[in-house]
């Protein structure tokens, strides 16, 4: 997860936020359609990225899928595999250097620089691109907080500031991007929960912690009301994963500090950026149509030690 407790800077891209591709057709049997892009086509070069181009088509082809907090961690690899499989990616931040950075090593995907607590920014974006540039896949990937607070030191903009990043954000793109899945009959939505939401955290605070359980709460209701639609929501509870922002907090612990986790991890170690997008990429996927309302930990048994 991209972490958003810092406060953003206003998002004024120079041009429209999104601007829309054509409406695509559904692939016939055996074809894989190609779509014009307003970023352009891609070429390959070195630094970047490979990407498969398998003529018996990708399975996600022509699948379009936002991931938001995509610029670096969890959601960039997410981006990458999506790309893979033949998905159109929209790769959402509101940090643009990490996106051009992204973009760069990963040219196929179409960056998005967008604050999406930013409920007004959003809409406007929704609107500016119209029913076409919205996802078939969503992946509500920002949030987190890591400060240390102790309950009787929270105040109310604590709470204000957990509930805006990490449920504000995901309730936004979700009821936007709703009435298209349902209306195509198709729609994958995953959501980012954190082992906190369903146990407690041993890296953040209560009001991180009760947004998070919010986040599971909303997984719930969604994935009830949107089961005959063919669209899924599933939430991913992760553990510590080893993004650049959480190693870079162990190089700076004490050896006592990384004893103290180690003995709290079942495996002993943190998961990787892989084996946390894997499981959110097979949640996108056709195989995964059966599977809704789920909470799948990926935490290394965090949640049962």
């Amino acid at each position: 997860m991209r972490p958003s407790a810092a406060p953003a800077q206003p998002c004024a891209p120079p041009r429209p936020c999104y601007a829309a591709a054509p409406p695509y057709p559904r692939a016939p049997e055996g074809a894989r359609p190609r779509r014009a892009s307003p970023w352009g086509h891609a070429r390959t070069s070195p630094g970047r990225i490979p990407v498969s181009t398998d003529p018996s088509g990708p399975p996600l082809a022509p699948r379009r899928a936002w991931i938001t907090g995509a610029a670096a961690g969890i959601g960039a690899e997410v981006a990458r595999r999506l790309v893979e499989q033949g998905a159109e990616v929209v790769a959402v931040d509101r940090d643009r250097a990490a996106l051009d950075a992204l973009q760069r090593r990963l040219p196929q995907v179409r960056p998005l620089h967008l604050d999406v607590t930013d409920t007004d920014a959003v809409i406007r974006c929704a609107e500016e691109g119209g029913p076409d540039a919205l996802p078939d896949i969503l992946v509500n990937g920002v949030g987190g907080d890591t400060r240390r607070i102790p309950v009787e030191d929270l105040r109310e903009a604590d709470l204000s500031v957990a509930l805006t990043h990490n449920l504000l954000a995901c309730f936004t793109l979700t009821r936007l991007c709703v009435p298209n899945m349902r209306e195509r009959g198709w729609g994958r939505i995953v959501n980012l929960a954190s082992i906190a939401g369903r146990t407690y955290s041993i890296f953040s605070n209560a009001a991180y912690v009760a947004a998070k359980a919010a986040v599971l709460g909303y997984t719930k209701q969604c994935a009830h009301e949107l089961a005959g639609h063919g669209v899924t929501v599933n939430a991913v509870a992760h553990g510590p994963i080893g993004t650049e922002r959480l190693l870079a907090d162990w190089q700076a612990m004490s050896e006592e500090r990384r004893a103290e986790l180690r003995g709290r991890l079942p495996m002993g170690r943190y998961g990787t950026v892989e084996e946390a997008a894997a499981v959110i990429v097979h949640l996108c996927g056709e195989d995964a149509g059966y599977t809704t309302g789920a909470l799948v930990d990926v935490n290394g048994g965090l949640h049962i030690s």
